[in-house]
C-alpha cells in the first residue's frame, strides 16, 4: 500500500494507491527519464523505516515541482491503455476486472493533482509505503 498527503491551505491532501503503486510506478518508468519518473511514486527522502515493510519518504518542494512538471504531461489514460497488455499479465488468464484500468487512470490523475496542489502551494510531499 503507498499514501501521499500534502498541506494546503491548512486541509490536509492524502492520495492512497493501494497495491497498484507498483503497477503505476511501472507504467511511469515508460514516460521519461527513470530518475524523473520515479519521483511520484517511490524517489524521496527516507524519514524512517521499520525494517518490517513500512517506510516513509519526503519528497522537498524543489523535487514536487519537477514530478509535478512530469505528470502533468503525462496522459493519465493513455499511459495505462498502453501497458494493459503488460497489466493483463498479472492477472490470472489475462482477464483484468472491468473498470480496473479506469481506476488505475484515476489514480495517475489523483497523484497529478496532489503534487500539482503541493507545488503551487510550494510544499514537500510525504510518501508513506507499506508492503
Amino acid at each position: 500500500m503507498s499514501g501521499f498527503s500534502g498541506e494546503r491551505s491548512g486541509v490536509e491532501s492524502e492520495c492512497f494507491l493501494g497495491r497498484e503503486w507498483e503497477v503505476l510506478e511501472q507504467i511511469l518508468l515508460t514516460q521519461g527519464p527513470e530518475e524523473i519518473s520515479e519521483l511520484p511514486i517511490s524517489m524521496g527522502d527516507l524519514l524512517g523505516d521499520d525494517d518490517l515493510g513500512t517506510a516513509c519518504f519526503y519528497l522537498p518542494p524543489d523535487e514536487v515541482a519537477v514530478a509535478a512538471r512530469f505528470l502533468v504531461a503525462v496522459d493519465a489514460e493513455r499511459s495505462v491503455a498502453d501497458h494493459a497488455d503488460e497489466i493483463a499479465r498479472t492477472f490470472r488468464q489475462g482477464d483484468i476486472p472491468d473498470g480496473y484500468l479506469e481506476i488505475l487512470g484515476r489514480y495517475l490523475e489523483d497523484v497529478r493533482d496532489l503534487y500539482v496542489a503541493a507545488d503551487q502551494a510550494s510544499e514537500g510531499v510525504a510518501k508513506l509505503v507499506q508492503g
